[in-house]
């Protein structure tokens, strides 16, 4: 039962993701494979990697992705960008005149931890 669902998904995936006439030519993929004397390794190095002209180029040419047509072509511009950086205001604040006098304090206040705040 897992095998046999393994295989649906794994298809549902290649149908999914693949265009449907590159699929239907897995039958030539195969038979042309019966027909070359070699493993599957070579058949595949020889034929989608940078494959030369030979006896058997008309055959070659319709096996499943040599030549894949396109189906999709997005042309995408992106907006020109223009950033103006302006120069930042020059922001005045006032100060506020402090009306904290120092004041003469006992000796006892002194002498604790927390003492009134002072002017420096």
């Amino acid at each position: 039962m897992l095998k046999w669902l393994s295989i649906v998904c794994s298809m549902m995936y290649v149908l999914a993701t693949t265009n449907m006439a590159e699929v239907l030519k897995v039958p030539l993929f195969v038979e042309h494979l019966m027909e070359y004397e070699g493993n599957f390794a070579e058949f595949v190095m020889e034929h989608y990697d940078n494959h030369k002209e030979d006896s058997d180029w008309d055959t070659d040419q319709k096996l499943p992705f040599i030549n894949p047509p396109i189906v999709l072509t997005v042309n995408a511009q992106l907006p020109e960008l223009i950033f103006h950086i302006e120069k930042p205001k020059e922001i005045t604040i006032p100060q506020k005149n402090s009306t904290y006098q120092e004041k003469n304090f006992p000796s006892l206040c002194l002498s604790r931890i927390f003492q009134p705040p002072r002017l420096s």
